[in-house]
């Protein structure tokens, strides 16, 4: 189910613009440091997620917060869903 929490957050997530893109060589879109460079918060689903972007992009550790939503659920899950919102109710209100 990998690639799919970013995906579903990009769009269930309603009153901010937003980009999604992954880590992992593999992904769908890697993340680039145009993205980076144009994002006020960078939302990483887990720990390692933040550890890969500091190593390849220096100086934006200070954009980064950490949801830890582990990969366990498909794309638009109910519960992801709910899960998402929960954490983008701290973060960006």
């Amino acid at each position: 189910m990998a690639r799919l929490r970013s995906k579903t957050a990009a769009h269930c997530l309603g009153g901010i613009e937003k980009d999604y893109a992954g880590t992992d060589s593999d992904a769908d879109r890697l993340v680039t440091k145009e993205q980076m460079d144009w994002a006020d918060k960078i939302i990483c689903m887990e720990t390692c997620h933040r550890s890969k972007l500091r190593r390849k992009f220096k100086g934006y550790s200070h954009k980064m917060q950490v949801w830890n939503i582990p990969d366990d659920y498909g794309y638009m899950d109910d519960i992801l869903i709910v899960r998402l919102r929960g954490k983008a109710e701290g973060a960006f209100a």
